[in-house]
């Protein structure tokens, strides 16, 4: 029973240690202590917000050359 058990355990080690490390990585993160999801998210909104607004001058901008002026 105890061999048994020993096997169970050595074969789930490395799961388990990759696990544990990808759970330690993703809560220290790369981005300080500080920063947190929805911090992130406002981030993400804020540069979806400018990559339009420069899209969108782009567009305009393209759009004047085509037409005769």
């Amino acid at each position: 029973m105890q061999k048994w058990l020993v096997e169970l355990i050595v074969s789930w080690l490395p799961f388990i240690i990759l696990i544990g490390v990808g759970v330690s990585l993703g809560r220290r993160g790369s981005l300080g202590p500080r920063t947190n999801v929805v911090q992130l998210y406002e981030q993400q909104i804020d540069e979806t917000k400018r990559t339009n607004v420069l899209l969108e001058r782009i567009a305009i901008s393209l759009e004047n050359r085509r037409t005769p002026q």
